[in-house]
């Protein structure tokens, strides 16, 4: 979706094809539906549930054949095709396994403190997996495990990373940010979850910018008032996650985020208003 927002903007005429029933299937599936209104304003198409199911680049075009929804054959053509499936890790040839690495489909097996298989190696970053799937591949997350690895090794005081509290950002128009569990992931962890969302359009830096799409979602715990997960989309939506990725690392509960005080006018006005929505006293609405 990042390249398809800016080609879009580049003038450029842009289908996506997603395979799964949502584009940014990983976000909230309120963040999912925002982007789509949005995208299909600005002219993006989009075909969710579609399957691709062949690609030839001809001379002047790149014809594709799709799998819609319904089981029918789609053909699409395109001057440029970009498959983004996602990344894998480069490590053939490397002679891992001869060193006593333990392998997962290319990638190396590490345990929480990033210790291998073999002694006096260590892996951080997108080539490492866990017992499990699904460890976040980005440039801040293997950051930060570089700096734990660098402690660990130098006989420092370290903490292991959350990586509940990781933030992702898309960096698409508009802009989405998010931290912690989604509404859907904390009802089947056995939350009591409660919701609170406020839309960007009633922001005076939102409105003095022109740029009034978008909302913040906070999810919380009914019980404890805890902070669970924020997903926004919209006006700086990248930067105002900051501010929610500490508020989860730290346990907040939505009552001490009302109390905190927000500088107006900005954008990050929204971050407090969604607390005060949670809690059904959203100060403008």
């Amino acid at each position: 979706v990042e390249f398809g927002s800016i080609f879009r903007r580049f003038g450029s005429d842009v289908t996506i094809i997603e395979l799964l029933p949502r584009i940014v299937p990983v976000e909230d599936e309120a963040v999912s539906a925002e982007l789509e209104k949005s995208f299909k304003k600005q002219g993006i198409k989009i075909l969710t549930g579609t399957k691709v199911t062949s690609a030839r680049a001809g001379a002047s075009a790149v014809d594709i054949e799709a799998q819609t929804p319904d089981g029918k054959t789609m053909k699409l053509s395109a001057e440029y095709l970009l498959v983004a499936t996602g990344r894998g890790p480069v490590t053939a040839g490397l002679g891992a396994e001869e060193a006593g690495l333990q392998m997962d489909r290319g990638y190396i097996k590490v345990d929480r403190e990033f210790k291998t298989t073999a002694a006096g190696i260590s892996a951080i970053g997108d080539v490492i997996t866990f017992d499990k799937p699904g460890h976040p591949q980005l440039a801040h997350l293997s950051s930060a495990e570089g700096i734990v690895l660098a402690e660990r090794i130098a006989g420092r005081e370290y903490r292991p990373i959350n990586y509940e509290q990781v933030p992702g950002c898309t960096y698409c128009d508009p802009e989405i940010g998010s931290v912690g569990l989604t509404e859907k992931q904390a009802q089947e962890r056995g939350f009591d979850v409660k919701t609170g969302s406020f839309k960007f359009g009633v922001l005076a830096r939102a409105r003095m910018a022109g740029e009034t799409e978008g909302f913040v979602k906070i999810v919380f715990d009914k019980k404890y008032d805890e902070i669970l997960g924020v997903h926004m989309i919209g006006p700086r939506a990248t930067e105002l996650v900051a501010e929610a990725t500490v508020a989860l690392k730290l346990e907040c509960t939505v009552e001490e985020l009302v109390r905190t005080i927000h500088a107006h006018p900005t954008m990050s006005e929204a971050v407090g208003e969604a607390a005060h929505a949670a809690h059904g006293a959203a100060i403008h609405a």
